[in-house]
Formats: structure tokens, sequence, C-alpha cells
């Protein structure tokens, strides 16, 4: 789940207080958005500076340990476990969650589940370890530097989705009863994607109708339904048409940038130290190529690496890399694979500009080519032929090869398609000589005129038959005016031709004006065909982008598709409610004002109360000790010969890498006072 995501389900109460907090106003002064400031490095790195010693230590071993996945308080406090008390860790989730930093969800009883952002997740990887991509170069055997492929080759996942709803505008995608593809259909689909199923099973990708469904077959359905390519209606599939011309106005490039998003959301690994290596290899996007050796030094570089993964073979972690990331991102095109002819590691580069957080395409991928007509009505295809242009050739012509440079097929037979979905000789004459780089010869454009001419001049509809009484009672009827945009010919004196869908309409304004006609059984599959007939299945798409367009292309789909989401926080609710101090602390009111306020020498019997209450609200000591002073996390009291000795955590001098275990005698101590993080911690 990313920040965009989260705004859209955002109570008003909490998005308030969340821009009230005064870190944030020099830039919301300036009038810019909550969301733009999460994911902005230079700001965070400002808000970094001025997080509190809990409130750093927090994030950074959420950043570390745990990443963009959903933890509870429990596992917060585990990977925390160290110099930090129960206390201090509260009250630097607390904080990160009054700075939208982090955010708390609710479970069915009342548990909170905590998530941090996946754009949040990466903004702090740069802000914590900005060096990380530094020393990540060339691959063995990759050549040196080279400039990335303008286009993606094949497969790759946005051609796939392109030609899936070609199919569903050829053929259309009617569903069984049990909500399914019918079988030939998913067959006659299947062999028109690319994608390489078998580098999709090592995910064990979770998703519905798995016993239908292969994993390739899941994903491209569950990326045309998120986006709204198709939306399910009647028993079919149909084409979202404002969608798909959206979607198809894109470049390429920026189709797959939408795409990996989506993938991400999806796909992401579970691991903290695998999130790295992905959000890594994005922040590395320069056409350089990568192995999945460099991105494992590089972690391993800035302790980014479990000791569990570190202590494993070199080839294990390359195993884990390679099969949930790398290899399933060269199936779907958004990686480009080399391999090096010496036998030495694989290496991976992005096949687009990966433009990260919504940052616009530049005017470099704007696909503005066009195709060639060959004299042997061939039209060959180069990579920079835009989509909707693709669209409307799919239309007229058959695909007869799919490449980098793809080859279409005009025929008599796919102009009758076109003209059946709308088009007339003209338009296609003008569409192909508008968009061919070197013209159309003559005698393709006389044969398409050739082909169109006896189109339109015998047509077969659905009609029905209104058949009156008498002469008079259909000389009423011609002069009802509300009847007369439903009655299409006067077959004889006493009947009419009507359209099988004029009859509801018409029988309504015959009882009107006194009639009590009876309406025929009308099939199913009649008033279906005669719908279908009046509406392109292969519908037009428009030339310029509409305003509601745009705003389809804002919209971040949730759960609309087949695969599960990796967790449950989607359909949780949101807390509006931040945590304040009182939360932290419900019994501050009972502790003695004097303990939190100065160092003193307090006899033998109270210290050990001020030990026991650190211990109870799981908070911090600060002795002083032969000059010296500690920084104690208690966690036991025990009697032992006549006086009582506390353990505990200690951290001395400053020193915040260093910690010790330590057994003290009550009388081995000068000083103390009682420290609660986040109320008197300013020491």
């Amino acid at each position: 789940m990313n920040y965009a995501q989260l705004l859209t389900r955002m109570p008003r109460e909490l998005k308030s207080r969340l821009e009230a907090e005064t870190v944030y106003a020099p830039w919301l002064g300036q009038g810019a958005s909550l969301g733009r400031l999460w994911t902005d490095p230079v700001v965070m790195e400002t808000v970094c500076n001025r997080l509190s010693r809990s409130e750093r230590t927090v994030l950074e071993v959420i950043v570390r340990r745990i990443g963009c996945e959903p933890f509870d308080d429990a596992e917060l406090e585990r990977v925390a476990a160290g110099p930090l008390s129960g206390a201090e860790v509260k009250m630097g989730l607390a904080g990160l969650l009054r700075k939208g930093i982090v955010f708390s969800f609710l479970k069915t009883w009342g548990e909170h589940l905590y998530l941090m952002p996946e754009d949040g997740f990466a903004c702090w990887q740069t802000v914590l370890f900005p060096d990380l991509p530094s020393g990540l170069g060339e691959a063995p055997g990759s050549g040196g530097l080279s400039s990335m492929p303008a286009f993606p080759g094949e497969p790759n996942l946005a051609r796939d989705l392109f030609y899936s709803l070609v199919f569903a505008a050829e053929q259309g995608l009617k569903l069984t009863k049990n909500g399914t593809l019918h079988k030939k259909q998913l067959q006659k689909l299947s062999e028109r994607l690319r994608l390489g199923e078998e580098a999709l099973e090592p995910l064990s990708l979770k998703y519905a109708y798995a016993d239908t469904y292969s994993p390739k077959i899941a994903l491209v359905l569950d990326m045309l339904l998120r986006l709204q390519l198709v939306v399910s209606e009647d028993e079919e599939l149909k084409l979202g048409v404002e969608a798909v011309d959206v979607f198809l106005d894109q470049p390429l490039a920026v189709q797959m940038r939408r795409l990996y998003g989506l993938w991400k959301t999806l796909a992401l690994p579970a691991a903290a130290w695998l999130q790295h290596a992905v959000f890594l290899l994005e922040r590395v996007d320069g056409g350089t190529w990568i192995t999945s050796e460099q991105l494992l030094e590089r972690l391993e570089a800035f302790s980014l690496l479990p000791r569990a993964i570190e202590s494993e073979e070199r080839s294990e972690r390359n195993r884990y890399l390679l099969g949930l990331w790398l290899e399933p991102l060269a199936a779907l095109g958004f990686l480009e694979r080399s391999f090096d002819p010496i036998g030495g590691p694989g290496a991976y580069r992005w096949t687009f500009p990966l433009v990260l957080r919504g940052e616009l395409a530049g005017e470099d991928e704007a696909e503005d080519g066009g195709f060639m007509v060959q004299p042997d009505f061939d039209i060959l295809v180069p990579p920079d032929v835009a989509g909707k242009v693709r669209w409307e050739l799919s239309c007229l012509a058959d695909l007869a090869a799919r490449d980098q440079v793809s080859v279409y097929k005009l025929s008599k037979e796919s102009v009758k398609r076109a003209l059946e979905n709308g088009r007339t000789a003209a338009e296609i004459c003008d569409f192909l000589e508008r968009h061919a780089l070197y013209g159309m010869p003559d005698h393709i454009r006389l044969s398409i005129g050739q082909w169109a001419k006896p189109y339109g001049k015998t047509v077969f509809t659905q009609a029905l038959l209104l058949r009156c009484a008498d002469d008079e009672t259909a000389r009423t009827v011609t002069k009802l005016p509300a009847a007369s945009p439903y009655v299409k010919e006067m077959l004889n004196e006493r009947d009419f031709l009507i359209a099988a869908t004029d009859a509801k309409p018409l029988a309504v304004v015959l009882e009107k004006a006194g009639f009590m006609p009876g309406l025929p059984a009308i099939p199913a599959a009649h008033a279906e065909t005669d719908k279908e007939s009046n509406s392109s299945r292969f519908p037009k798409l428009s030339a310029d982008q509409t305003a509601s367009g745009k705003k389809l292309l804002s919209v971040e789909p949730m759960d609309k598709g087949l695969i599960y989401s990796r967790n449950s926080v989607g359909f949780l609710r949101l807390q509006a409610r931040l945590p304040e101090a009182s939360d932290v602390y419900p019994s501050l009111q009972d502790i003695p004002s004097i303990w939190l306020r100065d160092y003193r020498n307090y006899h033998l019997s109270t210290r050990k109360e001020i030990v026991e209450k650190a211990i109870e609200m799981r908070s911090v000591l600060q002795i002083r000790k032969n000059g010296t002073d500690f920084r104690i996390v208690p966690r036991k009291v025990q009697e032992t010969r006549g006086t009582w000795c506390m353990t505990g955590l200690g951290l001395s001098g400053g020193a915040q890498d260093e910690t010790s275990e330590v057994r003290w005698l009550a009388e081995e101590w000068q000083e103390m006072r009682l420290i609660l993080p986040g109320i008197n911690d300013k020491y």
C-alpha cells in the first residue's frame, strides 16, 4: 500500500491532525501536499534531523528489519530489543504515527496493526542510506555502459495486455456460470500471451479460480480488471472503453511503469532485506547492468542482511533474489537479461527509464512513429507506433507476426470486420494514408474500395411486426406523435415494422392512447444480438484525453483484481486517532514529580520503588555511579543477602553502540532519576 491509496481512504480528522504537525508547516504553507512531502527525500531528511532519539531509533529498526510489511506491537518490540526500553519503543512509534511516517489500522478485536507505506520505505532508504547505490557498476561480461533500449522487447506485460484487449474486442470474453472464461477462450487467449509461465511459479501467487486459470492468465486478467480495462457485466468481461482510451494514449514506457507499480504491490517479497534489494535496484536506473551478487554485496556492506541470510551459502542468497524478483521482472519485460559468455553471473538492467513516484515521462518517450504499407498488403509496424494506432490497425488488419517489428495483413475479411465495427472505406484509407511512412500504394486503396463497395446493400436485422385489428386502428396509430420514432416502416394498411428493442417503449405509448397491446416473448439471444448490432465491439478511441480519463489515470487501483493481497491491511479500518503520552503512561499522575525532575540520592527502599516503577512502565533509569552517568533499562529486582539487586541492560558514556548487562546491588550507585521517554528525556 502506498501514500496515494492511504490518502483516498484517510478520515478527514486524521488528515487534519497530520497537516497540523509543526514540522511540515514550512512546506504546507507553500502549497505542497502531504503525499508529496512524505516521498520527498529532501523534506524527509529535514524531518529525520528533528526526530527524537526514540523516534529515530524506532524508524531505523522498522526500515532495517521490518520494511513495508504490517507489524504489531509485539513484533516491533522484538526487533527493537536492546538498549531501547518498551516505553521508548511505544513513544518512538507514537511520534512516527503523528508525523504520518507509519500508519495504524484496527483489527477486528481492537488490536493495532502498523504499516510503513511502500513509497515511504523507498524514500527512507534513500534518506538513511544515501550511499547505498555507490559502487554499483557494470556487470562482468556486459560490455561496458550502454544506453537503455528505447522500447522494451518481447515479451513484455504491456504488449500482452494490448493483445488481450484486441482479443476481447474480436471475440468477447464470455463467462461461465462459475464466473470464469470458457476453456476454448482460455486456450486461445493463452496462445496470444508471451509471458514466461515458469518464472511466475516460484512466487506462489494466490488468486481466485486457481483451479481454472494458469498464473499468466490470472496475472493478465488481474491487471485488466485493476486498471478497469475490462469490467464484469452481464456474464461477460466487457471493454472499459474510457479506461482503454486513456491507457493506450500513454507511451509504452509509461504503461510499463504503471504496471510495474501494480506488480510491486502484488508480488513485493515480505523479507525486509529483499525489499531493500528491490528498492536499491530502482535507484540504479541509468542503463547500468547489475548482477544479483552486486546487489547483495551492497546490502551486506550496510548491514541490511539479517544474520540468518549472511550465514547462508552465496548461491542460496542468489536463489532467493533471482527467483522472487529478478527473474519474474525479466519474464514480464521490466528487466533485460544478459548472460556472460565465459560463464559469469547473469546481469540485468531496466528495459525502460524507471521514473519513480509519479514523475511525468519525458518528451523522448512520445510514440509518434508510423508504419509501412507494403505492396503485398503486409503492414510493417515498428515499436514506436502509438497504442491507439495499433488498436485501429488491429481492427482493420490481422496480426501475422508479433515482434519488435510486427507484421499485419490487410485482407477482404479484415476490411469487412472494420466495416462491421463502424468504419467506412474512406476512414480506412484515410487512416492508412495518415500513418503510412511512405504512403499507400494505389492498388491497395482501390482494393479496399472494391472490397467495401457491396457492404451494406443487404442487411440482416432483428424486427417485430405490429399488427392492427382494422384500418381505423392503424390510422389512429400513425397519427400518434409519440409513436412516430418507433414505427420504422408501414408494410400495408394494418401492419407496421418496428425494432425488437422498441417494443416496450412503443407499448407504453399505445397504453397511454387507450390501447392494450400484448407484448411478445422476445428470446434473450435475439435481444442481445440486436443490442450488439447497434454498438461496436471494436470501439473507436478518441483523439484527445478527456478530463475523466485523466481522473482514471490518477486513481490508484486497490483490490479489484483476481490476485489476493499480500496482507490484510487493505481490508482494515485506518485508525483516525493519534496516540498521546497518556496512552503510553496511564498511571503518570501517580508518580511523584521529584522522581522525574532531579538527580537525588534516595533511601534504599525508595530506590527499590523507583526501579520497580521503571520495570512496570517499561521505562528507563538515569543513574550516576562513581561520577559516571549510566542509562539503564531495568529488567528485574532480586532479593539477595539481606539487600536487593537490579539487573538490566546498561548504556554508559553516551556510546549508543555499546551495551552490556548490569547487575548492581542497591548500594552500588549514588544518584538516580526516573526517565519517561517523551516526558522528561531531554538529558
